[in-house]
């Protein structure tokens, strides 16, 4: 497909053109390299692994772990790369039982056992997506083998009685989980660019299927005039609450996350309209809040308990999405400006934000292409 060039919104917002190289570098030290009580979020199992923690929960997830590589692939850190890469097929990957050939999502930092073999797909995807960046940037092709391994189980596995596949074959949807019932969806999971990229790699035009299906379903799961999307939501869009976490039929941590996709769609292959048009309402919303909030109900009413001020994260996630915004827009400068002005996230709750924090600065400064 056609690829188009992100922008450098901190150069488009009056930042000098290194501004952002120099944001990215001190994200990239504090967070993967900095001080182990108050810094960072990487740490050493041996020499040739390292692991993402997730210091507030005080485990290590393969959220993080795929973000982990992301992030380093983008960056160009082939070393630490290699290091998350290894503990994830050591520690993470299921060789065996119903969940064969998914990783983890949740493992122990004690003794890295597997505290839950369930995975969450959003962490294959990242996977996926990463190993194929570091094959290109790196010039290694065996990590596209296993990239293209990967995509073909994630979309292809056989069912069994416990495990199924990612992708809701009749839907063409990414579920919450591949366990036998999830007959719901993430909206924070379409992740519509790497579909695209999916497809190339794959040659399988499923994977393209896929994307036009997740714009589809974005465009009825976000509100008409918020652009919010929940946490869960049914297949058909409308929010979903859950017994284990009553307030997912409302806008909080993973949908900070759906813009972003949008916008990084929008920004390199023009994917649809609709996905500038979401962009838009949602950040025409927020700049009518400030000093706006981490979590709403989707309609930008009161969260069920008293929302958060805004994040790293969600500040993060909103300059990613300016990339849907024609130049010279006065909308880009605002929701740049705040993510410039943000800290490196640090202290107990500093993994998810600052995960979000460094993928959102490659995201704003139009770094993140394949």
């Amino acid at each position: 497909m056609e690829r188009y060039k992100p922008r450098d919104l901190f150069v488009e917002a009056g930042y000098g053109p290194n501004f952002a190289n120099q944001l990215i570098q001190n994200g990239y030290s504090k967070l993967f390299e900095g001080d182990p009580i108050d810094e960072r979020v990487c740490f050493d199992a041996s020499e040739d692994m390292s692991y993402i923690v997730d210091i507030g929960h005080d485990d290590i997830r393969s959220e993080g772990m795929s973000y982990g590589m992301y992030i380093t692939a983008l960056t160009g850190h082939e070393r630490q790369f290699d290091k998350l890469w290894n503990f994830t097929k050591r520690f993470l990957r299921n060789t065996s039982g119903p969940h064969e050939g998914y990783f983890a999502w949740q493992v122990s930092t004690a003794d890295f056992s597997m505290m839950d073999p369930g995975a969450a797909p959003d962490g294959e995807e990242y996977f996926a997506m990463a190993l194929l960046i570091a094959a290109e940037k790196f010039n290694r092709p065996e990590l596209k083998k296993e990239a293209v391994d990967l995509i073909n189980w994630m979309l292809h596995k056989p069912d069994n009685d416990e495990v199924r596949s990612m992708f809701d074959p009749e839907r063409k949807m990414v579920r919450f989980s591949p366990v036998q019932g999830n007959d719901f969806t993430d909206p924070s999971y379409h992740t519509i660019a790497f579909y695209r990229a999916f497809a190339e790699a794959t040659g399988d035009d499923t994977w393209n299927e896929i994307a036009a299906q997740s714009i589809r379903y974005i465009n009825k799961a976000a509100h008409y005039e918020t652009g919010l999307c929940s946490e869960y939501s049914e297949f058909d869009g409308t929010p979903r609450a859950t017994p284990w976490y009553p307030e997912s039929n409302c806008f909080s941590g993973d949908a900070w996350r759906v813009a972003m996709n949008l916008s990084l769609d929008y920004a390199l292959f023009r994917g649809d309209k609709s996905e500038k048009d979401i962009c838009e309402r949602l950040l025409f919303f927020f700049e009518s809040r400030r000093p706006y909030l981490a979590d709403y109900a989707v309609d930008g009413s009161d969260f069920p308990r008293l929302g958060r001020e805004a994040t790293p994260g969600v500040i993060a996630m909103n300059a990613a999405a300016a990339q849907v915004l024609d130049p010279g827009d006065e909308l880009i400068k605002p929701f740049v400006k705040n993510l410039a002005a943000l800290s490196v996230p640090s202290y107990l709750w500093r993994y998810y934000d600052g995960m979000l924090y460094m993928i959102g600065l490659l995201a704003t400064s139009g770094k993140i292409t394949f």
